[in-house]
């Protein structure tokens, strides 16, 4: 971890447990023994996973359409709230096809993840998330909020049906905060 408490290995995620360990909160009361197993799946199939494809193999994969980071979503059902406007249920591969190749060349790294299973087949995340690197040539590094929902389909695999991407917004400037850093309660003052 470093020492704004960000983790970018996908090493360091090595089990739930130690997941748990990064967060600078108390950890959700909602989480069931019985279904740690699914918060380990989804934390392997999507979250380590991701991070792997976004430190290690986004660079290359732009040669194909960015055809690694598709395993992650369900495209039919995948809604998507997040800092670049919203998508409709129906057209997350438009959105998919115009943004990700634009920003193949990024870096990764996660602060405070938390995986809560709902269900053997459902999850929801939470987390900051600190992208940076160049996109179509300019160099950027922002830190955004990120609440994901996920799926297990019938192969087993896990997949993200919603996610939201937002940046704090500070009330008086209305100016988004790019580092997500801005604190609650400064942030909703008009005066």
């Amino acid at each position: 971890m470093n020492k704004d408490g960000f983790v970018k290995e996908d090493e360091n995620f090595s089990s739930i447990d130690k997941t748990y360990e990064y967060l600078h909160m108390t950890k959700s009361k909602y989480h069931n023994p019985d279904l740690k197993y699914v918060e380990q799946e989804v934390l392997e199939q999507l979250y380590v996973g991701w991070l792997r494809y976004w430190n290690k193999e986004s660079m290359h994969d732009v040669v194909n359409g960015m055809d690694g980071a598709r395993r992650f979503y369900d495209f039919d059902d995948m809604l998507s709230f997040d800092m670049f406007g919203n998508t409709e249920r129906g057209s997350f591969k438009r959105h998919f096809d115009s943004i990700f190749p634009y920003w193949n060349d990024g870096q990764m790294q996660y602060k405070d993840l938390e995986i809560t299973a709902l269900s053997p087949e459902y999850a929801y995340s939470t987390m900051i998330q600190h992208t940076w690197g160049t996109a179509g040539g300019t160099p950027f590094s922002t830190a955004f909020r990120r609440t994901g929902l996920a799926h297990k389909g019938k192969d087993g695999k896990w997949t993200w049906i919603h996610e939201h991407l937002s940046f704090p917004c500070d009330m008086q400037t209305q100016k988004a905060d790019f580092t997500a850093s801005i604190k609650p309660e400064e942030a909703f003052k008009l005066q």
